[in-house]
C-alpha cells in the first residue's frame, strides 16, 4: 500500500482534476461551514453588508425602491460569494471550461439539428406583439427572475439524467475497471495491489459515493453543460439583437408597446430597451428548449457522456481507493 505522502499527493490530483469535495478534510470542512449556527452567522453578516449598503444609497439621496433593491442585492451577493468561496466553485469550473471547450465540436450537430426549427418558431414569436407587450413590461428585476426560472426548469431537466448515468458508472469501476480507470493517477500501483487481494477487491467494490461526492460529479456536469447552453443561447441573443435593430423600426415597436423605444441614458441608440427584453427572454427560452433537446436526443447523450465518461470513471475509481489507503493507513500500527 501507499504512503501519507502518496495520499497528499492523490488529494492534490483531486483539486487539480475539479473534485474538492473528493478529499476528506475538503468534505469536513463543508459540512462545518454549513454548520447551523454558521449559516446563521453568515445570513447575519449578509443582512448588515445590504442594509449598509442600502443606508448609503438612501444618504445619496436614492428613492427607497432602489435602495431597497440595492440592500438586497448585496446581500444575496455576500451569500452567493460566500457560497462559491466555501464549495469551491471556480475550482469545479475550472475544470469544467476547459473540458467543455475539449468537447465544443458537440455543440455543431446539436445546434444544426435543432436551431433551424427553433429560430423558425422563436421568430414567429419575435414579431408577435404579444411577447413585446409581455417581455417590455418587465422590469429588470422581473426579466432575470423569469430567466432564473427557465435556469431552474433546465437544472430539474438535467438531473435525473445525471444521477442516472453518475450511479451507472459507479457500478462499473470495479475489478479489471477500477484498475485502468486509475492508470496514469497517483493510486495506480494501489489499484492493482488491491486487485491481487480478493477481500481488499471486495471491500473496495462495495464503496459508494457519499452525498458531497455525487455532487461534486453533478455540479462538474451542470457547468459544463452550462457552458454549452449559454453559448448556444447568446448566439440567439446576438440573431434577434442583430435582426431587431434592422428589421423592427422605432415606430413598429411604439405601435406594439403603446410608447416610443427607450434606450439607457448616454447611448449610441442603438438597441432599445424593450429589444433587449425581447432578446433576453426568448434567448433564455431558447436556452430550455436546448437543455430539453439535449436530454431526449439520444445521439447527443451518447456522444457527451463518452466524451466524459472516462473522467468520471477515473474519479470514482482513485476515490474507491483513496477511501480505502486512509482506512488502511488508520488501521496501520
Amino acid at each position: 500500500m501507499l504512503t501519507p505522502n502518496d495520499v497528499a499527493k492523490c488529494e492534490q490530483w483531486f483539486d487539480d482534476h475539479g473534485l474538492p469535495y473528493f478529499v476528506h478534510a475538503g468534505s469536513a470542512s463543508i459540512r462545518r461551514a454549513f454548520a447551523a449556527r454558521v449559516v446563521v452567522l453568515w445570513i447575519g453578516i449578509a443582512l448588515a453588508v445590504g442594509l449598509a449598503a442600502g443606508a448609503l444609497a438612501r444618504a445619496a439621496d436614492v428613492s427607497w425602491p432602489n435602495s431597497l433593491s440595492l440592500a438586497v442585492v448585496v446581500g444575496v451577493a455576500v451569500v452567493v460569494l460566500r457560497g462559491a468561496r466555501v464549495l469551491r466553485v471556480p475550482l469545479i469550473a475550472r475544470w469544467a471550461l476547459s473540458h467543455a471547450w475539449d468537447a465544443r465540436s458537440l455543440l455543431v450537430p446539436l445546434a444544426t439539428r435543432a436551431l433551424p426549427f427553433l429560430l423558425l418558431f422563436i421568430t414567429f414569436l419575435f414579431i408577435n406583439t404579444e411577447v413585446w407587450q409581455v417581455a417590455s413590461s418587465l422590469s429588470r428585476r422581473l426579466l432575470w427572475s423569469s430567466v432564473a426560472v427557465f435556469v431552474v426548469l433546465a437544472v430539474a431537466f438535467l438531473a435525473p439524467s445525471f444521477e442516472k448515468e453518475i450511479s451507472r458508472l459507479g457500478d462499473e469501476v470495479e475489478g479489471d475497471r477500477l484498475v485502468s480507470s486509475c492508470a496514469g493517477t497517483p493510486v495506480a500501483s494501489a489499484a492493482r495491489e488491491i486487485l491481487d487481494e480478493p477481500h481488499l477487491a471486495r471491500e473496495v467494490a462495495g464503496i459508494r459515493l457519499r452525498g458531497l461526492e455525487r455532487n461534486n460529479l453533478l455540479l462538474m456536469l451542470f457547468i459544463t453543460q452550462a457552458i454549452q447552453v449559454v453559448g448556444l443561447a447568446l448566439v440567439v441573443f446576438t440573431f434577434f439583437v442583430v435582426f431587431g435593430s434592422i428589421a423592427i423600426r422605432p415606430e413598429v415597436i411604439e405601435s406594439w408597446v403603446g410608447h416610443p423605444p427607450t434606450y439607457e441614458t448616454g447611448g449610441l441608440h442603438l438597441v432599445s430597451n424593450e429589444l433587449f427584453s425581447v432578446a433576453v427572454f426568448l434567448s433564455a427560452f431558447a436556452g430550455l428548449y436546448f437543455t430539453v433537446q439535449a436530454v431526449i436526443d439520444q445521439n447527443y447523450r451518447r456522444e457527451f457522456f463518452s466524451r466524459i465518461e472516462d473522467d468520471l470513471q477515473r474519479a470514482i475509481g482513485v476515490r474507491k481507493v483513496y477511501v480505502a489507503l486512509r482506512a488502511h493507513l488508520r488501521d496501520r500500527p
